[in-house]
């Protein structure tokens, strides 16, 4: 006999029938810290704190985005944390939805980003009894995993713990040194009934600027003999000095100095501003070492970064000398430079203020070189390429008319021509990184992105996500490669699913190119690079996303980039480039 069929369930609203509970607890903070997503991906362990998100979803609060692996979840994060400003925030469960984030909080805590990560735990009185998915102290215990890769970890015990702990994860990743809070949950306590206000509402109060004032009053009277001895001081810009550009800016135009930065450093200062000499190291120019290194350079302000082996081209010694002057607003990154003359601790934005203040009392007494004039500005237009910038090959930018591969700096001067300036580029690890360091040079470097402290193939994909969560209705590109896409590809489903129109250029060379270029520059043995020929036009088609490929210029030519952003879905671009194309990975 067939059945009738049953009428269709109507589930009563959850606050009615449930009291409120620790999650409830959790989101308020967030609501109260304006986050709009939690990124990451439910399980029976953290199935209340999701229960806690779809009723603030409905009250118009923060809302779940249902991500496709845990690394994807903490770099859409970070992606959506480094363009907004707030805490990027994920969330997974016990077990492997715990150890799945250690990649993606790793790269957090090197870049800096603040992440609030919020992991299930086995209940309380579970541990030790091999329970489900157990991750406790007493087995293999996540907490320990991410101890070296936070800013703050710690396991809740008790329910009185719970929100005192989470205003200290919360406070520390507001505050220098900057990065990733863990609290570890035990999904009994996700369900304890919770307080009805909040015990901490100032929790949201931003860290005040700190200024060392005596370590200032050294500096200032050290640039000023230097400049009335006729010699010269040169500003190297970190990735941490983001929002100090108008001051760094300021600074070089009053005494004259040559600005370059690292890697990271490129996206806080305008390229073609006539005193900008390019990147210094890993795929870096000729100028920016020339400019580092000349003679007439008494004193180097470096400023906001951790003088590792990129940024320093293989710790140069013709460059880590005493006149080096290291400024940070974290002394953890001191370590790295005891051969300067003089370390300020303090926040970057503010000592740079205060500097400047101070030299322009001593400028106004003449004994300062005249500023340049902010209006000497060249023309953006292409080849997009700075002229007081060397590059390698420079007339690279321009299309070949015969059916040869598409050239990395070509996609890169199409970009330029076709996208407006407000376009978000989310460089991933592979070749990409040494081509956009070496010939990008967007109008606004502040949306140019990557993250290089531990290059984590697949970042890219997952942080356009997030940043395009988070600059709604604004072009963003992902500029990634075969091996970083077979690796988190998966993730375009979010993109699909959340009608996201980020364009993914894939740099289809059949192999691990980067790797494989520096193995064949260092290597002795030859090793295996190679990766499946795949048409990932066809797998974004079978995702719901557009996908085209480029074999040409000409395909290159009759893409309609304002069509394809205009659409409202994500589109791949599977571009096949010559895999012996050497992108520029040495050290300059």
């Amino acid at each position: 006999m067939i059945s009738q069929a049953s009428s269709p369930i109507t589930l009563t609203e959850p606050e009615q029938i449930q009291p409120r509970n620790m999650s409830d607890l959790i989101v308020d903070y967030l609501e109260q810290l304006g986050v709009e997503y939690v990124f990451g991906i439910p399980g029976g362990h953290n199935s209340a704190f999701y229960e806690a998100l779809a009723r603030s979803e409905r009250r118009g609060g923060v809302r779940a985005v249902l991500t496709c692996h845990e690394t994807g979840a903490a770099f859409m994060a970070d992606g959506y944390a480094r363009e907004t400003g707030k805490i990027g925030v994920c969330c997974g469960t016990t077990g492997p939805g715990s150890t799945n984030f250690i990649t993606g909080l790793a790269s957090a805590y090197a870049e800096g980003i603040p992440l609030l990560v919020i992991t299930a735990q086995t209940a309380l009185p579970h541990f030790s009894w091999s329970a489900f998915q157990e991750s406790s102290p007493d087995t293999i215990d996540t907490v320990a995993m991410f101890k070296h890769c936070t800013r703050y970890n710690t396991l809740v015990t008790h329910p009185n713990q719970l929100e005192r702990k989470l205003a200290a994860a919360l406070t520390t990743v507001l505050h220098s040194p900057f990065g990733p809070a863990h609290l570890s949950i035990p999904v009994n306590i996700f369900r304890v009934e919770s307080p009805s206000s909040l015990a901490y509402p100032q929790v949201t109060t931003q860290a005040a600027a700190l200024v060392d004032l005596k370590a200032l009053d050294e500096l200032d009277s050290t640039i000023n003999n230097i400049l009335d001895q006729g010699q010269t001081i040169a500003i190297w810009v970190g990735q941490d000095c983001r929002e100090a550009t108008p001051e760094i800016m300021a600074l070089a135009e009053l005494i004259n100095a040559s600005i370059v930065t690292t890697q990271g450093g490129k996206t806080c200062v305008n390229p073609y501003h006539p005193l900008v000499k390019g990147v210094f190291g890993f795929a870096g120019h000729q100028t920016a070492r020339q400019a580092l290194t000349d003679d007439s350079v008494a004193l180097i302000l470096a400023a906001g970064m951790n003088l590792g082996q990129w940024e320093t081209s293989a710790w140069d010694q013709a460059l880590l000398t005493k006149k080096i002057v290291h400024i940070h607003h974290a002394r953890d990154y001191f370590k790295s430079s005891p051969m300067a003359s003089l370390h300020i601790q303090g926040t970057i934005k503010t000592t740079l203020a205060e500097l400047l203040k101070r030299l322009q009392k001593t400028r106004q007494r003449g004994q300062l070189k005249p500023e340049l004039s902010a209006s000497l500005f060249p023309e953006i237009s292409p080849p997009y390429q700075p002229a007081q910038i060397t590059v390698k090959q420079p007339d690279s930018y321009r299309l070949s008319e015969d059916n040869s591969p598409v050239k990395p700096q070509q996609l890169i001067g199409e970009l330029l021509q076709h996208l407006p300036p407000e376009t978000r580029y989310l460089v991933d690890v592979g070749n990409w990184l040494a081509w956009t360091i070496h010939y990008f040079f967007p109008p606004r470097p502040e949306n140019f992105r990557l993250a290089v402290a531990t290059a984590p193939m697949g970042w890219g994909i997952g942080s356009a996500i997030g940043t395009a969560m988070g600059a709604k209705n604004t072009p963003v590109v992902c500029l990634t490669g075969d091996g970083c896409f077979l690796m988190h590809g998966n993730e375009l489903a979010v993109a699909v699913a959340e009608k996201l129109p980020i364009i993914f250029i894939i740099l289809n060379d059949q192999s691990f190119g980067m790797v494989k270029h520096r193995h064949l520059q260092t290597g002795v043995e030859p090793l295996e690079f190679a990766l499946p020929s795949v048409d990932f036009s066809q797998i974004a088609r079978g995702m719901g996303a557009n996908g085209y490929i480029i074999r040409n210029s000409q395909d290159l030519q009759g893409l309609d980039y304002e069509a394809i952003y205009r659409d409202g879905k994500p589109t791949v671009l599977d571009v096949r480039i010559d895999s012996e194309y050497v992108p520029p990975i040495g050290m300059f």
